[in-house]
Formats: structure tokens, C-alpha cells, sequence
């Protein structure tokens, strides 16, 4: 409440009524405050936002990841629509894109990947994130810890625990 008088007092070069009323070290509190808020802003302006999902073919793979802005997570989910776990969790994309729009979620078929048939037996379904063109983290064949069926939040939290989808 002091604070908020204080930066009203100064956005209108008002002289303090009293020294007690303020003193310059809540003037340089709420100067760092307003400085971190805006810079905080400034940050939110300059990423973009996304909140939809892309699919992906095998030519445009790498260009998506390499030319996604340094500071966006690009979240790669890698299914095949035949192997019912890859099915489920692929129905929860859309929602994941509105609920962490600063991350560019796309999908691909494996075999549109041109991965092997060994890895689309044992490794699906399979998350991939990068970030700055670089992998962050692979999540392979994610049922093995979740279950073929978990529900949305189920699939939230084992992103983020396993560091493919970051915590808002």
C-alpha cells in the first residue's frame, strides 16, 4: 500500500509529505520492481506463441527445430496411428498447444520419419524436445511409465517430470 503510493507519488513528481511517508530505499525497491516487471514483459514479447500443433513430414523435420526461435521449446511427439497408446496420447496435443503456447508441439508418423521397424515396435510413442536446435530430452516409449490410457494430466506430469514439457 506504501509502495503503491509511493510510485504514484513519483510517476507525478510529487514531493513526499513527510520523511517518514518515504525514503529513497522504498523509492530503489520499487524501482527494481518495476525494472523486473518490465523485463518480464519485454521477455513475453519477444518469444513467440504458438498454441496449435504442426505435423510434420520427413522434409521439414529439421528445419522446424533448427529455425524455431533459441528460446522456444519444441516439443516432438512421434507415433503411428496403428498402436493404440500412440492413438490416446496423441488426442491430448491440441490441449497441450493452448496450455503451454510458448512451446511449439508438433507430431510426426514414424514411418513418414523414416525410423526403423524396430524402434516403431520398442520405442513408441516418444516425445522429443529441443530447444535451440539442440535435443533436450527424449521420452521413449512413454506407456512403459504411464500406461497405455493415462488421462491428460497423467501425460502433463510425466512430460515435465521427465523434462520434455517445461512447468508453467
Amino acid at each position: 500500500d506504501d509502495l503503491a503510493k509511493a510510485a504514484a507519488r513519483f510517476a507525478l513528481n510529487e514531493a513526499p509529505k513527510s520523511d517518514n511517508e518515504f525514503d529513497l530505499d522504498e523509492d530503489e525497491e520499487f524501482m527494481a520492481a518495476y525494472r523486473a516487471k518490465r523485463m518480464m514483459e519485454m521477455k513475453e514479447k519477444s518469444s513467440p506463441s504458438y498454441g496449435m500443433i504442426i505435423e510434420l513430414t520427413d522434409k521439414d523435420y529439421c528445419d522446424t527445430i533448427d529455425n524455431a526461435h533459441s528460446s522456444t521449446d519444441v516439443i516432438v511427439y512421434i507415433h503411428e496411428d496403428h498402436i493404440p497408446a500412440c492413438r490416446r496420447y496423441k488426442e491430448f496435443l491440441p490441449r497441450i498447444a493452448l496450455e503451454f503456447p510458448k512451446c511449439l508441439i508438433c507430431h510426426i508418423r514414424a514411418s513418414k520419419a523414416k525410423m526403423s521397424s524396430n524402434f516403431i515396435q520398442r520405442g513408441l510413442p516418444c516425445f522429443i524436445a529441443y530447444k535451440g536446435g539442440d535435443v533436450k530430452k527424449a521420452w521413449v516409449n512413454i506407456q512403459d511409465t504411464i500406461g497405455d490410457d493415462a488421462e491428460y494430466d497423467v501425460l502433463v506430469e510425466g512430460m515435465q517430470d521427465n523434462s520434455v514439457l517445461p512447468y508453467n
